[in-house]
């Protein structure tokens, strides 16, 4: 998996956010998904990712394997990532990301956002 050329990324101390500058949208990653998503960047495949989430936090190294194949699938469906071999084609993954390590937030169709709902 590598990253997508066009998203750009912010680290903080509560995790990080991905800017899809080509879709307009962005998404925060809590500090899991942050870990994830650096690992990745330094081209961790994802099972040298799940052995260090497994290793880092206790837990089975199916579990970490199953966190971190779910998480890759929802970035994938987003855009926010690409497989190595598909080059242009891109198969329907699933729904986009929610809960896991992450929340979307889409594009904005008005001037007046006001905040509602809870995280």
């Amino acid at each position: 998996m590598k990253i997508s050329e066009h998203v750009r990324t912010r680290i903080t101390q509560d995790g990080a956010v991905l800017m899809d500058i080509k879709g307009g949208h962005m998404i925060t990653l809590n500090p899991i998904g942050s870990i994830i998503w650096q690992q990745l960047s330094d081209g961790h495949s994802q099972e040298q990712i799940a052995a260090h989430l497994a290793s880092e936090f206790g837990i089975s190294q199916e579990q970490a394997s199953a966190d971190v194949n779910e998480f890759l699938e929802q970035l994938e469906t987003q855009h926010l990532i690409e497989s190595a071999e598909s080059s242009g084609s891109r198969m329907h993954l699933g729904p986009k990301p929610a809960g896991l390590f992450c929340n979307l937030f889409g594009r904005r169709n008005s001037q007046t956002t006001g905040k509602s709902g809870s995280k």
